[in-house]
């Protein structure tokens, strides 16, 4: 009965997650919002885990996709610009 409490706000972490994951792919504009949405499925997971000390696997896999979609949308810009760099003096 106590875990019901945190099932909304583990599916919104891996809703976050998932969003934050797809839009690392779209140009950097898009990216932004990804970065955002990956802090914040990152925050929810958290507070879906502090609300119960339990480790539910949605929260786990919230704060996973959450984590790696702000690590992409962080670093694939940085690739692009790289990439651009390499092609320029090549």
């Amino acid at each position: 009965m106590s875990s019901e409490k945190n099932i909304p706000l583990a599916v919104v972490s891996v809703i976050l997650g998932v969003v934050a994951v797809a839009l690392s792919f779209l140009p950097i504009e898009v990216q932004l919002i990804g970065i955002v949405a990956g802090i914040a499925g990152i925050v929810v997971a958290k507070r879906a885990r502090r609300s119960e000390y339990t480790k539910d696997m949605t929260i786990t896999i919230g704060m996973v996709l959450s984590i790696t979609g702000l690590g992409l949308c962080l670093i694939a810009p940085v690739l692009a610009i790289i990439a651009n760099l390499l092609a320029l003096f090549a």
